[in-house]
């Protein structure tokens, strides 16, 4: 018999983590807007918060089965995520730590950069933070190292579905 990978507990049981306890493989939910809930994974935890992604799956019920994550893609590139505000503070947003990934390991990380700094000393880092010197305009075309709050992630997805 086959063990699960995932434990899921749902919306209801842990309505606050604290910043030291989220890591790589949680599954989150959050309030998209007054009747849909989205999901994500944390990814990896970097110095100013958290990587994530965010699922295609956008549901009326703040419920998600295994096989739903399995098949989940993503629907925005991943972003980094203001944890504390978000999971531990609670001082924006509806967010919740839902479930867990055991063993996760991050795939399809190739070409996830986030971009700081000014012309001349642009860099690009990797979820892994390495950095690599890149010019002002490749720069534009990344995100910038900035956490994002609730208000900045739903603006993003709300413009994509």
């Amino acid at each position: 018999m086959l063990m699960s990978d995932f434990k899921l507990w749902g919306w209801d049981k842990k309505p606050r983590t604290m910043l030291r306890f989220i890591k790589a493989g949680d599954i989150f939910c959050f309030k998209l807007d007054e009747q849909r809930y989205c999901f994500g994974r944390i990814i990896i935890k970097i110095f100013i918060g958290h990587v994530a992604e965010l699922f295609d799956n956008i549901s009326n019920s703040p419920d998600i089965s295994e096989a739903e994550i399995k098949q989940a893609r993503r629907l925005i590139e991943p972003v980094i995520l203001d944890s504390y505000s978000l999971f531990d503070r609670k001082s924006e947003g509806e967010w919740r730590i839902i479930g867990h990934q055991q063993n996760y390991v991050p795939t399809d990380m190739n070409g996830v950069y986030f971009t700081y700094g000014e012309e001349p000393w642009c860099k690009k880092m990797d979820i892994w933070e390495n950095e690599i010197p890149i010019s002002g305009k490749e720069a534009e075309s990344l995100p910038r190292v900035a956490p994002l709050g609730d208000y900045n992630i739903r603006k993003e997805l709300l413009k994509d579905i």
